[in-house]
């Protein structure tokens, strides 16, 4: 323990919040967490029930001496009284457990519920979950992914550099994220709108090219796919650009892209009520399966 405590407040006058080294409550044999009932030596030295058994020659495991085995009744009620979040916190999981309960109590934890409101982050190996406004500062801050406002007049020109390019609109609860890849063919372009639990497209977009220097111009029209990246950013391209078409510029592509609300959806609905809820089972099912693989990848 390194002796930090601070006291919560007058009416919790007897609670504190104390800064501990994990060692302190596992173990020092097995490392398991320690759990009543817990035994000590003669000199104090602590070590579990599961341990103590296999101690028959009353040897203290830390300083050799012959000793008698006993109880300790104050350090099982340390152990009972330390509260731990869980681990699984960042996904929406608000419970605090007691730190020997810590492990089981996330076998059988199930916060993904909170994925029916968040969206995930599409950078590999990353666990990001979390509201829209919270996955754009995520984004532009964490992974340092160049963020365009999207003005009133729904165009915009932009530089797009290969990878990722978040382009926002003010006041909603989804953003627009695009991507350029190199493929066999040349730069592939593709552009989602990020939002939760939404299956059906909401927005159409025009994207277009026009280089001076090559004088070659490529246009496209398409429907904007919604996701909530739950699997990464979804396959398909919206727009090529050929090979030998483009200059190579270390500044980026500039492209021109109009955004237009599609005719069946009201624009009060998408910045006021948001999305339909997605059925919850489906969006649990995406969460762990797209866990089960990040952890597979980490492994």
């Amino acid at each position: 323990m390194d002796g930090k405590a601070q006291r919560e407040g007058a009416n919790n006058g007897k609670r504190l919040t104390v800064t501990m080294e994990v060692d302190t409550l596992d173990c020092p044999i097995c490392f398991e967490p320690l759990k009543p009932p817990i035994f000590q030596c003669s000199v104090g030295h602590f070590l579990c029930s599961s341990c103590r058994n296999k101690y028959l020659d009353n040897k203290c495991h830390i300083c050799s001496a012959k000793t008698t085995f006993t109880r300790c009744f104050g350090m099982e009620h340390v152990v009972q009284s330390v509260k731990v979040p869980c681990s699984n916190a960042m996904y929406g999981c608000t419970k605090y457990v007691t730190y020997y309960q810590k492990v089981e109590h996330e076998k059988a934890c199930a916060p993904w519920v909170c994925a029916a409101w968040g969206c995930f982050c599409p950078v590999p190996s990353c666990t990001f979950l979390g509201p829209t406004d919270s996955l754009v500062d995520h984004l532009t801050t964490d992974h340092e992914i160049p963020s365009t406002t999207l003005p009133d007049s729904d165009t915009v020109s932009l530089r797009l550099q290969l990878g990722l390019h978040v382009l926002e609109r003010n006041r909603t609860d989804y953003f627009f994220l695009l991507k350029m890849s190199l493929v066999a063919t040349g730069h592939a372009i593709s552009i989602i709108c990020v939002q939760p639990s939404t299956t059906e497209p909401k927005f159409t977009c025009n994207m277009n090219y026009d280089c001076p220097a090559t004088v070659f111009c490529e246009s496209s029209s398409c429907h904007i796919r919604s996701s909530s990246l739950y699997d990464g950013f979804p396959e398909g391209f919206d727009l090529i650009l050929p090979k030998g078409k483009i200059p190579d510029d270390r500044n980026g592509i500039l492209l021109r892209i109009t955004i237009h609300q599609a005719l069946s959806v009201s624009r009060a609905s998408l910045q006021g009520k948001g999305p339909t809820p997605a059925p919850q089972g489906k969006v649990i099912a995406f969460a762990l399966q797209r866990k089960l693989r990040i952890h597979c990848s980490d492994s």
